[in-house]
């Protein structure tokens, strides 16, 4: 549990800065970052690929957190309560920070779109004598039809 949390601790502190870089609109960062996120999935898969492992070899594979609390001896059962505790703290932090960032994300994007779109509609086209231009000539021309 106490390697657990030290996993989580750091992936919640990187988390928190990602959500920061991308207020920031830090794209260098979130590029370069990508390594080191995938070094967190890896770290934490082979944590709990081990944690597996563990548990079956003392049969106690499918136990949860809290039937393990239960079934331990009584002077490790604060330590073992207090690890968890933390443990579900960083995750919770881990999933509503990674909510954030796609929320933050998803609307940044649609603001772009927007943008996009009303500069696109909004733009005008004008001739070498000033007469704004309705319809464009896409029958012909350089490129031929369109």
């Amino acid at each position: 549990m106490e390697k657990y949390n030290r996993h989580f601790e750091a992936l919640s502190a990187f988390v928190s800065e990602k959500r920061a870089k991308v207020i920031a609109d830090e794209l260098t960062w979130l590029l370069d970052s990508l390594t080191a996120e995938q070094k967190f999935i890896m770290e934490g898969n082979d944590l709990e690929a081990k944690r597996l492992a563990l548990f079956d070899s003392l049969g106690i594979g499918g136990k949860k957190a809290k039937e393990l609390i239960e079934e331990c001896p009584e002077e490790l059962k604060p330590k073992l309560t207090l690890e968890c505790r933390n443990m579900e703290k960083y995750v919770e932090h881990i999933k509503s920070t990674n909510a954030d960032i796609i929320e933050i994300i998803e609307r940044k994007l649609s603001v772009q779109e927007k943008l996009i779109n009303k500069t696109h509609s909004t733009a005008s086209t004008y001739t070498g004598s000033g007469v704004k231009v309705t319809k464009h000539n896409t029958s012909g021309g350089f490129f031929g039809s369109v």
